[in-house]
């Protein structure tokens, strides 16, 4: 019987853009997934006290960004939860969810050190495999961090290199902000959405 393999990716999104869909397509091909689903974050515990655009317009953009990839999907799980979203009490909903899948769970290779400052760290591992997407200048500081963890940061921690994806949500906040064209940066859709709302200004 084969196993099916889910992929997660979780953040603000704020908003979605192209590298993030380059990203969960990469992983989604490298490692032949069923399916990846896009987990946007109500509060992120490491950006408390930081401004987003409302919960309800990121979950729209991010269901506008993936709907012309039929193997990506949204869930306002942490949504619903409202609060801080922790990836260790999504993980648990989202295997109640997908019983009897492999979950695989996106990062940037960026965030791997600080993995051990993350809730329910080694219950996670347990949980998931992390996937770290690596852009340029990150590979020695992932080999560290997965070090920390022994042999299950050896076994449950993965580095997948792909090109460097140039774009970043802050640097299409400030292009909003400055009046500058973000075409190319975001899916048509998410852009006409940004301007409908007045998103970022």
């Amino acid at each position: 019987m084969t196993v099916k393999k889910l992929g997660i990716i979780g953040g603000s999104f704020d908003p979605v853009h192209k590298g993030h869909l380059s990203s969960a397509e990469f992983v989604y091909q490298t490692l032949n997934l069923d399916k990846v689903i896009f987990v946007p974050a109500f509060i992120a515990p490491h950006k408390i006290g930081l401004e987003f655009a409302p919960a309800a317009d990121r979950y729209r953009m991010t269901e506008l960004a993936v709907q012309d990839y039929p193997y990506f999907d949204v869930s306002d799980v942490e949504l619903k939860r409202s609060g801080i979203s922790y990836t260790y009490d999504t993980v648990l909903e989202l295997k109640k969810q997908y019983p009897g899948y492999e979950l695989y769970f996106i990062v940037g290779a960026d965030s791997v050190p600080q993995l051990n400052t993350w809730n329910h760290i080694y219950e996670l591992l347990n949980e998931v495999t992390f996937v770290a997407v690596a852009r340029p200048g990150y590979a020695k500081a992932f080999a560290r961090a997965r070090e920390y963890f022994g042999g299950l940061g050896e076994e449950k921690i993965m580095l997948l290199k792909m090109p460097e994806q140039p774009v970043s949500s802050t640097e299409i906040r400030e292009c909003i902000k400055n009046g500058e064209s973000i075409d190319g940066m975001v899916p048509e859709a998410v852009r006409d959405y940004i301007l409908e709302k007045g998103l970022y200004r």
